[in-house]
């Protein structure tokens, strides 16, 4: 159906009505589309000034002066898109950026804003798509080359982000926040040889730089080469003698691993993954360990009536498969910013940011009909002091659920190994499990995901509390 033109009034809380074209009101109608857009430069320019202090009645304001002007201004839908991003109304950004990419098909930044907004709203394939027009539009300037970086990260396909990152360096070679991030999307691609010329050549250009010596440090530890290893953790620990992640990795690179990984290394890892964690577990590593724990807690409890406690509960992957239950669920954390997305979930009635040893240890005894830990013990080598406390908050017949990875060989019953995780031995497992008093307990050899398209193997245990 047409409707008669009229203005797209803009409020505070931007509501997006139908895109009309209207009629310029407060210029003469003989002036050109480019001097009406020209005339908006004042309110587009003091727009993002106060966006940038989240005036958003303010700007909303300017935008509608602007539209006084023209209705044919991408920039205006641009703001737009950022007003309503900013108060949670997506459809309307997602519709104000199509309408700004709609008006200047081959104006970069507008093709970029919605890229971005793409990614940030987990539509991957569109926003993959999009970076690919716009990297063919402008491969030269760097905020769109930077832009299309971000989106390939953010969608999880490193080997586009790596592809746009060596254009970048090739318009601007010698740049350093080029090299570092493209040293760091290699090695989270498990590139390491390839990285390290690009770690090596940043340090040379400054020998002080902490994200290079720490990522150098990263790469050597993941292709076992301890000895050269040894230099960056030395130097990282003169700069800074009490950081206890340097002080964990000073033990690892001396043959010396700890029981247990710093609950700030951790909480470092996990907060870095935060905004993609769940792509590049779902999607690229292939883990459904929350989705078969879920089916399986399901199958034991069909009315959804108990208490679960979540350790190591991350965005909440469990939570969102399990849904809404009759009962609390808790999750427990060192990464706040992993425990606010799974907030979003609205399925965890609270959730604790403490180290998961000092949680068990510190809850109460037979609190829980359920205790999940999965993807977690990775991080943790002697699980002795984790899994007498949960035997004990369980309540009587209560159920754990956790993985592990397989250790081949382990003396002590677990290993650190080349990828800086722990893997368990089974007979260290079922000892633990039988010294806590757990009346049952089957392990699973599973392959748990993919990495670099090789299975991680490992252990799914379900282990039963007894009367």
């Amino acid at each position: 159906m047409c409707m008669p033109p009229q203005k797209c009034e803009f409020r505070q809380a931007f509501i997006m009505r139908p895109f009309c074209i209207a009629r310029p009101n407060s210029m003469d109608t003989n002036t050109t589309l480019q001097e009406r857009i020209k005339a908006n430069d004042p309110y587009i320019n003091q727009a993002y000034q106060l966006l940038a202090q989240n005036k958003t009645k303010e700007v909303a304001t300017l935008l509608n002066h602007a539209q006084r002007n023209t209705t044919d201004d991408p920039r205006i839908y641009m703001i737009g898109a950022q007003l309503a991003e900013r108060t949670g109304r997506y459809d309307d950004a997602l519709q104000a950026l199509e309408h700004a990419v709609a008006l200047t098909p081959q104006w970069w930044p507008a093709q970029l804003e919605y890229g971005l907004l793409l990614a940030r709203l987990d539509k991957y394939t569109p926003a993959l798509e999009q970076a690919e027009k716009i990297f063919a539009l402008e491969s030269t300037e760097r905020m769109a080359l930077a832009g299309v970086i971000d989106i390939a990260i953010r969608c999880g396909d490193l080997g586009k982000a790596a592809q746009y990152n060596r254009r970048a360096l090739e318009v601007y070679p010698d740049d350093p926040v080029l090299e570092l991030n493209l040293a760091r999307t290699l090695h989270h691609s498990a590139q390491y040889e390839q990285a390290l010329p690009l770690w090596d050549r940043l340090i040379e250009r400054d020998p002080e730089t902490i994200a290079a010596r720490y990522g150098r440090l990263h790469s050597l530890m993941a292709l076992g080469r301890l000895e050269q290893a040894r230099a960056d953790v030395e130097h990282l620990l003169h700069i800074d003698p009490q950081n206890p992640v340097y002080l964990y990795y000073q033990q690892v690179v001396n043959g010396q691993p700890p029981k247990t990984q710093p609950p700030e290394l951790v909480r470092e890892l996990f907060d870095a993954m935060t905004q993609n964690y769940d792509l590049h577990m779902v999607r690229r590593l292939r883990y459904e360990l929350p989705k078969l724990i879920a089916q399986r807690i399901l199958e034991i409890f069909p009315e959804r009536q108990f208490n679960l406690l979540d350790l190591g509960c991350g965005t909440g992957l469990l939570g969102l498969y399990l849904g809404a239950i009759n009962g609390a669920m808790v999750g427990v954390d060192v990464s706040r910013e992993m425990m606010q997305r799974a907030s979003l979930l609205r399925v965890y009635d609270k959730f604790h940011s403490v180290d998961l040893t000092d949680a068990v240890r510190d809850t109460p005894a037979s609190l829980y009909d359920i205790v999940t830990a999965l993807d977690v013990f990775p991080y943790i080598g002697d699980l002795s002091p984790i899994i007498g406390n949960v035997h004990r908050i369980l309540q009587n017949d209560g159920f754990f659920f956790f993985s592990t990875e397989a250790a081949a060989e382990a003396p002590n019953g677990y290993v650190l190994q080349a990828n800086g995780r722990y893997a368990h031995s089974r007979k260290y497992l079922e000892q633990l499990l039988a010294d806590a008093g757990f009346a049952m307990a089957t392990l699973e050899e599973k392959t748990l995901r993919f990495e670099a398209d090789q299975p991680v193997k490992g252990y799914v245990i379900t282990a039963q509390k007894g009367h």
